[in-house]
């Protein structure tokens, strides 16, 4: 019911502005590890998809939702982001910064945590039809607080399709004196439509 709903909103949200000014819709699979230090470590995959609705003057509103079943601990891990961007050309490379509201969700593992992250991106096309991106960024959520990395590339079949694969490694901090410093490895592979 809550996948349902967050589906809903996104949607909501994301047809009207993505009509009047374009953007793209992505799907994925996604497999994550998360290890933690002194604790369990597990892995699982799952699916997702990820909005960008283009508002003009570089300006984008961006949304993702993923869940992942994690195997040993038979439970998911949910990730919802919500933010904006803000992109410009210089010297040929797309070079940009995000702001986004993370929430990071799992009944079985006792997470509910909130917070934010802020990045730094740039992508390059680096043949006709591929496209190479990174990312780097702090995300705060509740206690935990950290550096991401985000490596992709991009394959445009034509305008409209492409397919993608992209890994993000997230280093967090556990500042509650726990110790504990999760490290999640999150792999996405799937497909987006541009409009």
């Amino acid at each position: 019911m809550k996948l349902k709903q967050t589906l809903i909103a996104v949607a909501v949200a994301l047809t009207p502005m993505a009509a009047m000014a374009g953007g793209s819709l992505d799907v994925f699979y996604v497999n994550q590890d998360l290890d933690i230090n002194g604790g369990p470590n597990d892995d699982g995959d799952g699916f997702g998809f990820r909005g960008q609705a283009v508002l003009g003057q570089g300006v984008s509103l961006t949304a993702l939702y993923q869940d992942a079943d994690l195997d040993t601990a038979n439970t998911n891990l949910q990730e919802t982001r919500i933010g904006l961007s803000y992109d410009t050309k210089l010297q040929g490379i797309n070079v940009g910064a995000g702001l986004e509201s993370v929430n990071l969700n799992s009944n079985g593992l006792g997470i509910s945590a909130r917070g934010y992250s802020v990045n730094g991106h740039a992508s390059i096309q680096l043949i006709d039809q591929l496209t190479g991106y990174a990312s780097i960024g702090y995300t705060d959520v509740n206690s935990l607080d950290g550096i991401e990395y985000t490596v992709g590339a991009r394959f445009a079949a034509n305008k409209q399709v492409s397919v993608f694969a992209e890994y993000r490694y997230a280093d967090m901090d556990d500042n509650t004196g726990g110790n504990l410093d999760p490290e999640l490895g999150t792999l996405r592979v799937g497909a987006g439509y541009a409009f």
